[in-house]
């Protein structure tokens, strides 16, 4: 084998970055590292929809009592939140990014740790607790672009109806992203198709996988098959059905990623597919030729915000709440401090 803007709401107010809990060492260092932490920013942020919905969050922050609490073989840690979301933030985009891509990573990463609170401020089991078994944190260096994008974006999350939602994001799109509600239904509305023009300039947009017959056919027959029918997939909106090599049919979204495939009766989805074959996202075409030949646009699951195309924003001068309006749908910027 070879591999290869949205509805807005906003009340105009600076950011003011908040005393950071000094009882951990990450923390520290970010103080260290960044002494002239900016005292303010003009900030597009609305203090919420929901009102009293979210003073539970907002306490929360306010009184720095958010801990995401990491359990690995060494023990457990109580890591306040902004530094976690720091940590993650290193690990999860090419810091050498823009600032404001890093500030709309940033508000993902955060979003998407808060969305496990309810909006009285506290989980399942009634703390500010989020637990976690993350065995890379506190591995990486943390960059100053990294710390100033955490600091100027300190308690901002990205909600609909008045919660926090899992803000999804990826490397690169296939020039376009996916829509929530063509894979979803209505449960995630807020996740929209936009066009990412500019993605293919990435070095990662294009890549290939190729298997000899017997190696793909094992590998079909090891994939945990799906109960579904062609009539159930074409029911979703937007749907498109196309044959390829090897008696293969592939049911895309309008984005032209790989919801469904099915061989021989059989049929698996496309996330599946890309998994089990190490492709780097799930909008790809096959050819069979000596071997199978499958090529592939993009790297990740294609939802929410790409990164790359983020980056092409900011480098044309576009903030990080321009950036988010543009790929998320019908959500509030809400500062909880």
């Amino acid at each position: 084998m070879k591999k290869l803007r949205v509805f807005q709401a906003f009340k105009i107010k600076r950011i003011v970055p908040g005393n950071l809990p000094r009882n951990l060492g990450t923390v520290l260092l970010f103080l260290l590292l960044f002494p002239y932490m900016i005292t303010f920013l003009f900030g597009n942020l609305q203090e919420g929809a929901a009102g009293r919905e979210n003073e539970g969050y907002r306490q929360a922050f306010r009184e720095g009592q958010i801990f995401v609490v990491n359990t690995t073989a060494l023990g457990t840690e109580n890591i306040p939140l902004e530094a976690y979301v720091a940590d993650k933030l290193v690990r999860s985009i090419d810091h050498n990014y823009e600032l404001e891509t890093l500030k709309a990573q940033a508000v993902l990463i955060r979003s998407g740790i808060v969305s496990s609170l309810d909006s009285s401020g506290k989980n399942m089991t009634g703390s500010m607790e989020i637990r976690t078994e993350d065995t890379d944190y506190g591995r990486s260096a943390l960059s100053e672009p990294v710390l100033e994008a955490v600091s100027e974006t300190k308690g901002v999350c990205l909600t609909f109806d008045g919660k926090a939602i899992n803000g999804a994001y990826f490397a690169v799109s296939n020039g376009l992203t996916r829509s929530g509600k063509e894979l979803f239904g209505e449960e995630y509305p807020y996740l929209k198709s936009v066009s990412c023009s500019r993605d293919f300039l990435s070095a990662d947009y294009t890549s290939f996988v190729s298997y000899r017959s017997d190696e793909f056919d094992q590998k079909w027959a090891e994939i945990d098959f799906c109960q579904i029918t062609e009539e159930e997939i074409l029911k979703k909106d937007g749907i498109q059905k196309e044959r390829e090599a090897g008696n293969i049919t592939l049911y895309r979204d309008s984005a032209g990623y790989v919801v469904y495939m099915e061989r021989e009766g059989k049929y698996v989805s496309g996330e599946q597919f890309r998994d089990k074959f190490h492709l780097s996202s799930s909008s790809f075409h096959l050819k069979k030729e000596e071997e199978i030949l499958i090529t592939v646009k993009g790297v990740g699951h294609g939802l929410g915000m790409s990164q790359f195309g983020a980056n092409e924003m900011a480098k044309e001068g576009e903030d990080y709440v321009d950036i988010l309006n543009y790929f998320f749908d019908h959500v509030t910027f809400t500062k909880f401090e």
